[in-house]
């Protein structure tokens, strides 16, 4: 049956449904796993380590479940995809990305790593099913069968990251997570680039956003968030640090979890009205205030709500996790098409001058 379909859609009872599902999921799982590493730490942490440390098993248990969801649904769903209903099948993911996210944190002290190559690995994994899948568009395993996209991938970004993690580079740097949300849930980065054909419109894709982290640091330093002089992260990055870890840190976790769980839900409304690229840069301005009123907000629930601000660190990333798994696995945001104004085919900006 042929219908018409909308441009710029205001559809109040699916987001907030979906808002309600991202944010209700966030607090509630953030709960749970708080409960449950403290109870039995991934690390091999005791008595007082286990309260400053736990933030960081959280946060990695559900970073790594959520890189092994992502992986799969980039590949049709493999293994679960001859699972014929969509709710049974986001339902197995979910499940089956929670338990490969703990064995992955576990096996980083297993192997004898320890919680320092936690961040380099997490960070370089993503980076790299970022370039490969959501910039890249499967482009490097496009046309074959989801299982050997899968494990191709699996083996592309596992070689790719142990190269990284094993030279003076060490990671590349998270900072660009909230910002590769805000042009993928806008499809602004579609936008500027194109008309451009694979692997050249995911590198491009990838400068856009490293030019936009600049940006942001630039304008972090002058706000007095950002210390230039430091050494970064890494002895490859001269690129500075942050001058207060607490707020500038919850800011970047809360900006990861308010953006895509944000705009995918409300289908980009009201922004999807102005013409690109003015309405993505509207509303990615506009999730980069909500995370900081977010932030402020949480900052000061620090206390009366929050034991400290560990606590507040995983409330304010877990957001991160369900802002994929539930328009991605379960439809909210994404099941219905739309036009963003001045768009000729949904999802795409490749038909417009």
């Amino acid at each position: 049956m042929q219908y018409a379909i909308e441009v710029a859609p205001f559809r109040l009872n699916s987001s907030v449904k979906g808002l309600a599902l991202v944010y209700g999921l966030t607090i509630l799982s953030c709960f749970i796993v708080n409960l449950i590493v403290k109870a039995m730490p991934i690390g091999p942490w005791s008595s007082d380590q286990i309260s400053q440390m736990f933030w960081l098993h959280n946060v990695t248990w559900q970073l790594l479940s959520l890189w092994w969801a992502l992986l799969s649904i980039v590949c049709c769903g493999w293994p679960f995809d001859r699972i014929k209903s969509n709710l049974a099948r986001g339902f197995v993911i979910v499940a089956a990305s929670w338990v490969l996210g703990w064995l992955s944190a576990k096996s980083i002290y297993w192997s004898g790593l320890g919680a320092d190559w936690i961040f380099p690995i997490v960070g370089c994994i993503f980076f790299f099913l970022a370039f490969f899948s959501f910039t890249g568009e499967n482009w490097i395993v496009a046309g074959m069968p989801p299982y050997r996209q899968f494990f191709i991938l699996l083996v592309l970004i596992g070689f790719c990251t142990y190269l990284v993690t094993s030279s003076v580079v060490r990671w590349i740097p998270a900072w660009w997570f909230p910002f590769v949300q805000m042009g993928a849930a806008t499809g602004l980065l579609a936008y500027w680039t194109r008309g451009m054909k694979q692997p050249g419109r995911g590198f491009t894709q990838m400068a856009i956003l490293f030019l936009t982290v600049l940006l942001c640091l630039w304008v972090s330093r002058y706000l007095g968030l950002w210390d230039s002089a430091k050494p970064g992260v890494g002895n490859f990055w001269s690129i500075g640090y942050f001058t207060d870890d607490q707020y500038w840190l919850l800011w970047f976790m809360v900006a990861c979890s308010v953006t895509y769980g944000v705009l995918i839900p409300i289908h980009n409304w009201p922004f999807s009205q102005i013409p690109m690229p003015w309405g993505g840069l509207a509303a990615s301005g506009f999730c980069l205030l909500l995370a900081y009123l977010v932030t402020k907000l949480l900052f000061d629930l620090i206390g009366p709500v929050f034991g400290n601000i560990s606590e507040a660190f995983t409330y304010g990333y877990m957001g991160t996790h369900w802002s994929f798994i539930v328009p991605m696995l379960f439809g909210y945001g994404l099941a219905e098409p739309y036009l963003w104004k001045g768009q000729r085919t949904p999802g795409s900006w490749d038909d417009v001058p």
